[in-house]
Formats: C-alpha cells, sequence, structure tokens
C-alpha cells in the first residue's frame, strides 16, 4: 500500500480468535501506533461467507487542515475515516457505495487506556442513502490475559468458546429473514477486484495453477519476444510473484517492459482447464469489460497475447507414446471430454481493424495445457493433472458444472468397492474355515458315508 512499517512502533489486533481451528471475522481491526504513542492508522480486515477478504488501509483525517477542518476534527481519542466499498459482503447490498468508520481509541491517551472497543461503521448507497450502521463495543471492562490465572482462563474459554461457531449460523439466519420476510433483492456474487484476497484454491486448482507456473516459465523461456513476465500467484502454496526471465543474451537489468500478469482468483485455473487455446481464454477475458467476472489482470494485455502467440509449436504436440495402455486411453478420454463439451469461441483482436473471428476450438484434439503436461511435467504431475481436468470437464458434463460431485461420487464409489473386496475376502474366508471344520469333524466321527451324506 506504499507504507513503511517503520512508521509505526506498535500494532494492537481487535479479532476474535480461534478455537478447535475454527474462526470466523466478519471484520478485524488493526490500530497503528506512531512512536508518539498516537493512532496514526488503522486496518479494516473484511472477510465475506464465500473466503474471500479484504484489507483498507486508513489514515484517518489528513494532517494539514484549515482552521474549519480543524473545528470539524474528532475530539482526542477518536478515529474517522471515509472510503468507497469495493468488495462484496452481503448479497443483499452492491458493491457499489461508502464506509465511514468511528473508531475510539481504546488506549489513549499514550497507550495507557483500559483497552475498552466502541467502533461504529456505516454503510451508505452510491446514491447516498444510509444503508447499514454496524457497531462493535465493550460491555465490560477488558481483562489482560497476562494476569488472569489458570481459573479465571478457564471460566473466560469455558463463557465464549461458542460464539466463533455461532457466528456464521447467525448470518444465514438474518439472511433468511431478509430475503423471506423482507423480500430484498439478491445480488449475485462478482469476481473479486485485484487488490482484494480472493478465496482459497482447491485442491484440483492447486494443481492446475502448478502446471500453469511451469507451463509459462517454460513458455517464457522459448519465447521469440524476448519479454520478461512477473506472474503473481493468488495460491498460497507457491511464492506470491516470480519474475520468469527468457534466455536472451541481454542484460536482466535492460529496459524491456516486464508484463504483469496476476491471478486474482483460482477460478481462473478451473476456467483454463476447460478451454483448449489459452491465447483465446485469455483474449476472451481481456475484452470484457465487466471486472464483475474477470479473473485475472495484466498491465500489458497486447504484449501478454503475442506472447502466447509466439508459442513453440511443440507445446501443441501431444505424445506419440504413452507409459502405458491404460495412461493412454484416460488421456483419450479426456480428449473425448473436450469434443463434447458445448461450443467454445475463440476471439482475436486485430490490431489494426476491430474485428472478432470466432472459431471453434472443440476439435483441438489437446489444449496447450494439456501437451504441456504430457510432455514436460513428471510422471506424478501427469497423473494429477490428468485427474484435475477430467474431474472439470466431467462435471460439466453431467453434475451441472461441479467438480465437487464428481469428486464426492470418486469417493463413494472407492469406499463401495473397498467394501466389496472386504466382504468378498470374508465370504472365501468363512468358506474355507466352513470347509475346515466339515473335514475336521469327519475325522472325528470317523464315517466316510456321514460325510457323504452332509456334502450331498
Amino acid at each position: 500500500m506504499g507504507e513503511a512499517i517503520d512508521d509505526y512502533s506498535s500494532a494492537y489486533l481487535v479479532t476474535a480468535p480461534r478455537f478447535l481451528g475454527y474462526s470466523f471475522n466478519p471484520v478485524s481491526f488493526w490500530y497503528l501506533y506512531n512512536y508518539q504513542k498516537e493512532l496514526s492508522a488503522m486496518i479494516l480486515e473484511v472477510n465475506n461467507t464465500f473466503d474471500e477478504r479484504r484489507l483498507y488501509f486508513l489514515k484517518g483525517t489528513p494532517s494539514v487542515k484549515s482552521e474549519e477542518e480543524r473545528r470539524k476534527d474528532p475530539p482526542p481519542g477518536r478515529f474517522k475515516d471515509t472510503w468507497p466499498k469495493d468488495f462484496h459482503v452481503s448479497p443483499f447490498n452492491s458493491r457499489k457505495g461508502s464506509y465511514k468508520l468511528n473508531a475510539y481509541d481504546p488506549f489513549s491517551p499514550h497507550l495507557s487506556g483500559t483497552g475498552m472497543i466502541d467502533n461504529t461503521i456505516n454503510l451508505t448507497s452510491s446514491k447516498s442513502h444510509a444503508k447499514l450502521v454496524a457497531r462493535v463495543f465493550s460491555t465490560e471492562a477488558s481483562s489482560d490475559p497476562a494476569t488472569l490465572g489458570y481459573w479465571a482462563g478457564l471460566r473466560f474459554v469455558a463463557a465464549w468458546w461458542w460464539v466463533g461457531f455461532v457466528t456464521f449460523p447467525r448470518i444465514v439466519r438474518e439472511a433468511g429473514k431478509l430475503f423471506f420476510r423482507r423480500k430484498l433483492h439478491v445480488w449475485y456474487r462478482p469476481e473479486v477486484l485485484k487488490d482484494t484476497i480472493g478465496r482459497r484454491a482447491t485442491n484440483d486448482e492447486a494443481i492446475i495453477g502448478s502446471t500453469f507456473k511451469n507451463f509459462l516459465r517454460h513458455l517464457v523461456t522459448n519465447s521469440k519476444t524476448e519479454q520478461p513476465l512477473n506472474y503473481i500467484s493468488c495460491i498460497p502454496s507457491s511464492p506470491t510473484s516470480e519474475i520468469l526471465n527468457p534466455n536472451t543474451t541481454e542484460h536482466p537489468n535492460s529496459s524491456r517492459e516486464v508484463i504483469d500478469l496476476k491471478i486474482i482468483t483460482p477460478l481462473f485455473f478451473t476456467r483454463l482447464a476447460r478451454h483448449s487455446h489459452i491465447s483465446g481464454f485469455l483474449s476472451t477475458e481481456i475484452l470484457t469489460n465487466d471486472d464483475k467476472d474477470r479473473t485475472f489482470y495484466t498491465s500489458h494485455p497486447k504484449l501478454l497475447l503475442q506472447l502466447f502467440a509466439d508459442s513453440p509449436t511443440t507445446l501443441l504436440r501431444p505424445p506419440t507414446k504413452y507409459s502405458s495402455i491404460s495412461r493412454r486411453l484416460r488421456w483419450r478420454f479426456l480428449h473425448w471430454l473436450r469434443s463434447h463439451r458445448p461450443t467454445i469461441t475463440v476471439q482475436s483482436d486485430e490490431t489494426h481493424q476491430q474485428q472478432h473471428i470466432k472459431t471453434d476450438v472443440r476439435h483441438f484434439s489437446f489444449s496447450q495445457l494439456d501437451c504441456f503436461a504430457m510432455n514436460h511435467e513428471s510422471p506424478i504431475g501427469k497423473a494429477q493433472y490428468l485427474n484435475a481436468v477430467t474431474k472439470i470437464l466431467l462435471g460439466d458434463l453431467i453434475a451441472f458444472g461441479h467438480p465437487e460431485i464428481i469428486g464426492a461420487a470418486h469417493y463413494f464409489l472407492k469406499v463401495l468397492a473397498s467394501y466389496l473386496f472386504v466382504m468378498g475376502v470374508k465370504d472365501r474366508w468363512n468358506a474355507v474355515l466352513g470347509e475346515e471344520w466339515r473335514l475336521q469333524a469327519c475325522e472325528k466321527v470317523g464315517s466316510d458315508n456321514w460325510c457323504d451324506f452332509e456334502s450331498g
């Protein structure tokens, strides 16, 4: 955010703690103090129920003010700020509007206060209509964990452990009241903006993301354009940002512009897996004017598309040999799934002619990412990528676009197969034990005629 961390000597966080590994905080407050022990900034960490997060950095009123502005200043110990709303929190409010914060410094004056909290947030619509007033405040004197004894701490946990678990159910209950009783309009969730932290990636999206990053590294290294790429991932397990440089004789610090490619949401990888032509998918999202549906950001759209247009032809060729017949059949099944999806069009934006050429890409044998995975990924990486993409495409075909249904069905089939196998072994074992018991009984009786009669 362009701020120096050295400007702040201390910070305090007001949030709900985790209990048994679970926590849900609609909003958390960070209080930032300067070296004069004054509250000079705040960070509001806002979370929604879709596992998305937005950090708002607030500096309060400006430091240089006129006499009239000084008369309007908040009293000592108060912090006020107003900022635009750009994050989807509630389905009953759009992403437009503005917030206003009126907060009390819990440690005023000069970090010697008692820690009493009193924060009020006002939501105003884009038409300047009041929409919501939310207040977080203390009802009793605060307690210092360092001075709490064992039994006092145990009583505190016993009294408050359940609050975090009922926060989400309470939100759902109130949403039901607003929808069914008040008949409020519902705003469908847009994709997050580039300054927002998207949801956590699923396991399949993380696998496709890893393959895509390796694909980018190979593409930039062998590119004819010799254009460096700054790849910014949204998956926490991978580095946040990485500069991918081409194999060039120029000095690394040359004047060439660096292409920024920031993945905003893991949904990018799910959409990428559905497309056979990567440049077509990227151009479609670049040409859209609606930020509500965009999953990535790039600083140089034309250079990025040119990078993919100049990709080596080897990335479009599937291997001629496979490690096994079963592996070949599974890749052919993936090809069949791609060819039986609804029509996907590739739009190309000409530089001098504003024309969009639509091409049906269902006849493509494999996607560029498929060919890269088959030719360059490790055996484990190939298997993981194949499973992830097959699950997504199969979900589109028979599970209404929900790959998690395919995953649940696959898990159920594995459990059923394991159960049938165990029952089969059990029946066979019982049959063997029963035969041995019959032979032992015949030996004790000593009559072969009786054994023949029993077996008959």
